[in-house]
């Protein structure tokens, strides 16, 4: 039985994660999923249905830093659980044609029917431009290499924006399949319906000249047990990210409790950011991703001085 791996990448806050929990309960077949967190905490297995075989893999990239983790899990999900399907969520900083060389090192070398299927890439249309100019080599990588490319966030720009920044995509990858419509709106059926009318592809990777580990470029600081919040708090603290007085914030996400005992889920990125009520959890924990991160500024923020751990790791040269 052949096992697809499916691989679902894209920068900080492009959408990964919710076009996995829309995917997922619609897929025929047994199903593994495998998540990788560059922060030191794992945030987005617990968003994902529980029932189903996860390897967290967090604390770096699983194309650089982790790999023999990455390899370790894939071997064991496919021997232990033997799915028809892995679906393969990397960091938002990772490069995707490293991952796939792993993948194919893994078929090649063992006795695991593993196949590349779908090779996706989720673009963050309103974050294009910025994304491109301050991360060329990473955000490129992701662009280049993928076979299917869904747009996120385009209801936040006009019809003219969408348009150059598809022009912008074929430029780098005129292979790829570009699926233009708002797949938010979509049940995971009908993105099913569209992944199953396109073809599988040989994998054929773009060479990149130089290849640079996220951990020479990000920081990341995460804190298991923050302190609790008001909701007037909680939109005062994700509108300063924003801002410099943290640093560069790329990605903020993360499980709190409200003063009222309530939980939410918040998700910042530069150009846009949320939170929802969310039941069911009871640890709350955060992770910031970004440059030149003021790690004292964000501990006094979010740290509970009796209760909280935080962990950060700074580029290394």
């Amino acid at each position: 039985m052949i096992i697809n791996v499916n691989i679902i990448s894209g920068f900080l806050g492009a959408g990964k994660t919710t076009f996995l929990k829309k995917i997922i309960p619609n897929i025929k077949g047994k199903i593994a999923l495998i998540e990788n967190e560059f922060g030191d905490i794992g945030i987005d297995g617990d968003l994902i249905n529980d029932k189903l075989p996860i390897k967290e893999i967090y604390a770096g990239c699983i194309c650089c830093s982790l790999v023999k983790n990455f390899k370790d899990s894939i071997e064991e999900l496919a021997l232990k659980y033997k799915p028809e399907h892995i679906f393969i969520e990397p960091s938002g900083v990772g490069n995707l044609s490293d991952i796939v060389k792993v993948c194919k090192k893994i078929s090649e070398n063992s006795d695991l029917p593993i196949r590349v299927n779908h090779l996706i890439t989720i673009i963050d249309v309103s974050a294009f431009d910025d994304y491109l100019e301050n991360f060329g080599g990473f955000y490129l990588d992701q662009i280049q290499n993928a076979n299917v490319i869904f747009l996120s966030h385009i209801d936040s720009v006009d019809d003219l924006k969408v348009e150059e920044v598809i022009s912008k995509i074929k430029l780098n990858n005129e292979k790829a399949c570009i699926i233009k419509d708002d797949w938010y709106s979509y049940e995971g059926k009908e993105i099913i319906e569209i992944l199953d009318t396109i073809k599988n592809i040989e994998v054929d990777l773009k060479e990149k000249s130089l290849s640079i580990p996220a951990s020479k470029v990000f920081s990341t600081v995460s804190i298991a047990n923050p302190k609790s919040f008001t909701e007037e708090e909680i939109d005062r603290i994700l509108n300063s990210l924003k801002g410099k007085d943290y640093g560069y914030v790329l990605r903020a996400k993360g499980i709190l409790e409200l003063d009222t005992k309530k939980f939410i889920y918040f998700d910042f990125t530069p150009h846009h950011f949320h939170w929802d009520y969310v039941e069911g959890f009871k640890e709350t924990k955060l992770a910031i991703i970004g440059s030149e991160l003021k790690r004292q500024k964000i501990l006094q923020c979010f740290k509970n001085k009796h209760t909280s751990k935080a962990l950060s790791r700074y580029p290394k040269f």
